[in-house]
């Protein structure tokens, strides 16, 4: 067999298998993921029409636990994927462990205007899942379309990618909720429809302890201690450590526990 198709079929089986490396996590339960504060990574664009990018980010927050669950998220203009999020309205928040953190901050250093950032740090774009997103979340409209047909044209051509690989812990679908206050901040108010974790990560070590026979359906079981990194601000790091378990204490938020 020629090498190139070898090389082919490696590909399509290494994409599915990151497909099948991650399991759905509920949408209600992502603060468990990103209230802590790491570092993600941001994907936009779609591999469809090969616009699909990668960026790092840093300046994230949860803004509402459920229905809807809300992020807030802040992307300028000064990044290739402002662009891409403010046609596309999608985006995914990949969450990556601290294996990956050298690759996480070359990511930030560069922009994929100059390098594709998938192909020189061996990130894995894996196509997402078929998930219909909901109407409310209407782009902006081009000239002679009336509402609603700009979430159609959405739907057909952008479809932001997954990140695949076994040390990326969460993936996370997002479209764009309330653009208010991207003009004055470049603070972009993100709906989560969907999300993802590796199936091999330990979901009682930080994330949740829920267990797999809970009604919402299997989200890991494995045993992988995955650790997030957090950004100091200046270039250093620090990465998940000893957990302090004060569930019992907060008592005014037990509505959010096991």
């Amino acid at each position: 067999m020629p090498r190139k198709r070898e090389q082919e079929q490696e590909q399509e089986q290494d994409h599915f298998d990151d497909r099948s490396r991650f399991l759905s996590y509920p949408t209600h339960k992502v603060n468990r993921l990103l209230e802590p504060g790491p570092v993600v990574l941001v994907t936009t664009g779609s591999l469809a029409d090969r616009t699909h990018n990668i960026m790092t980010m840093g300046f994230h927050m949860m803004i509402q636990h459920e229905e809807p669950t809300l992020v807030g998220a802040c992307i300028g203009p000064w990044d290739k994927s402002f662009d891409n999020l403010k046609r596309t309205g999608q985006c995914v928040l990949a969450v990556p462990a601290a294996e990956l953190l050298e690759q996480v901050v070359d990511i930030g250093n560069c922009s994929g205007e100059t390098v594709d950032k998938w192909d020189a740090f061996k990130m894995i774009p894996v196509e997402p899942p078929e998930s219909p997103l909901p109407p409310e979340t209407d782009p902006e409209l081009e000239d002679g379309e009336e509402k609603g047909q700009g979430y159609m044209r959405l739907e057909r051509t952008a479809r932001a990618p997954l990140v695949g690989g076994k040390d990326i812990m969460a993936n996370i679908q997002c479209v764009v909720h309330d653009r208010a206050l991207v003009a004055t901040y470049n603070l972009w108010i993100l709906r989560v429809v969907g999300a993802w974790v590796n199936r091999d990560l330990d979901l009682n070590y930080g994330q949740s302890n829920q267990q797999l026979e809970e009604p919402c359906g299997a989200v890991g079981g494995g045993k992988r201690q995955m650790r997030m990194v957090h950004h100091r601000g200046d270039g250093r790091f620090v990465v998940d450590g000893e957990e302090l378990d004060l569930r019992d204490r907060m008592i005014k938020w037990e509505e959010f526990q096991d």
